[in-house]
């Protein structure tokens, strides 16, 4: 099997490559291997500590872990931590996360210490990245994700950590070419969204770059959505066509939005009808949105109630909000012979009568 293999792997080596235990064990050990502070240092250290100062706090949370200058006393080491990360201090926050790791001096909890992790990675912690890979790696206070961590130990890399980078090497080298392309899309999309690491898209976008030229076509969409969404029409297009080129739904939709609104591209309604009809064909929700919205009022193509209301139902069923409040608007419009034939091309394992109830709803318009 290939956990145990970096388990051992991780064990003999003596650095700080195992996850978070090591490597604060390894920090600790090196402070009692420093010069011994005085009492009036350590005196000065309290007072600065005492006042507020983060720094000093996180100091002489690694004194009483450490031992040096001072009784090693987890608890203590935990309390001064504590305080420090609480400010924000990074360093403290993965020192504290390693003591919920082992239980040293608190309560052993590893949810609590992948939470710490995650506060002092979002800083740009090498460490902390670190230890969040290995948590992801062994499913410990995380479900199991061989791609995130992966990401993680590719961002400790990135971040100086030589213990991130062979750790990334030995992932490409246990799970192939493809799975660097689907850790570079799961960093690309932390740093979209702005929760596990800060919100830069120009960041994303390079990741997905990364993760899109190792084939990764999932990166494709990301990239196209990313510049649609911040107006780069230019860049949109491009990635909308490659997406498209790889016969991907989500291109087409790209293409169809571009076309329909003029961006970046001379506005031409047919060939918008175009693209979203082969997005809605291949099960893009959007898409079906988008060309039922079509067929409603007539754009691109001759008008027809009976297809704008099949395809919002369908891009209902695929969880588009809102398509339902559309289909019903439909529905009041329609005349007798429409919702005949809308019958007809309905999903068949919907009984018409209770679609019917449901599109004229005490919520709907009347039906003339």
């Amino acid at each position: 099997m290939v956990l145990p293999l970096l388990v051992s792997f991780l064990l003999v080596i003596p650095s700080d490559l195992a996850a978070g235990v090591l490597q604060t064990t390894s920090q600790a050990a090196t402070e009692s291997a420093s010069a011994t502070p005085s009492p009036a240092e350590i005196s000065d250290l309290q007072k600065r500590a005492d006042s507020g100062d983060s720094a000093a706090q996180f100091a002489l949370g690694r004194a009483y872990e450490s031992g040096n200058g001072l009784p090693q006393r987890a608890d203590q080491a935990a309390i001064w931590y504590r305080k420090a990360a609480e400010q924000g201090n990074g360093k403290a926050q993965n020192s504290l996360a390693v003591l919920y790791w082992l239980g040293d001096g608190v309560e052993k909890d590893k949810a609590e210490a992948v939470r710490w992790y995650r506060k002092a990675a979002r800083q740009g912690n090498a460490n902390a990245m670190f230890n969040l890979g290995a948590a992801y790696y062994n499913g410990e206070g995380v479900n199991v994700s061989d791609t995130l961590a992966y990401a993680w130990f590719l961002l400790s890399g990135e971040a100086g950590s030589s213990s991130g980078q062979d750790a990334a090497n030995r992932s490409q080298g246990e799970h192939g070419p493809a799975a660097f392309g689907e850790a570079c899309l799961a960093i690309g999309q932390m740093y979209e969204k702005g929760e596990d690491l800060p919100k830069n898209l120009e960041l994303a976008a390079g990741w997905y770059r990364k993760a899109a030229d190792h084939g990764n076509g999932e990166a494709t969409i990301s990239l196209a959505a990313l510049y649609l969404n911040t107006s780069d029409y230019s860049q949109a297009r491009a990635w909308c066509e490659a997406a498209a080129k790889e016969k991907r739904p989500g291109g087409y939709y790209c293409l169809g939005y571009l076309y329909q609104h003029g961006s970046g591209v001379d506005p031409n309604l047919k060939e918008a009808f175009r693209w979203y009809e082969q997005g809605a064909r291949g099960g893009n929700a959007a898409s079906m949105q988008a060309l039922a919205s079509m067929y409603e009022n007539g754009e691109g193509t001759k008008q027809d109630r009976v297809q704008a209301l099949v395809w919002f139902l369908f891009a209902s069923r695929r969880g588009n909000q809102g398509a339902m409040a559309e289909a019903k608007k439909v529905r009041s419009s329609m005349t007798s012979k429409e919702w005949k034939d809308t019958q007809k091309r309905s999903p068949r394992d919907i009984d018409p009568k209770v679609l019917d109830s449901i599109l004229r709803g005490p919520d709907s318009p009347s039906s003339p």
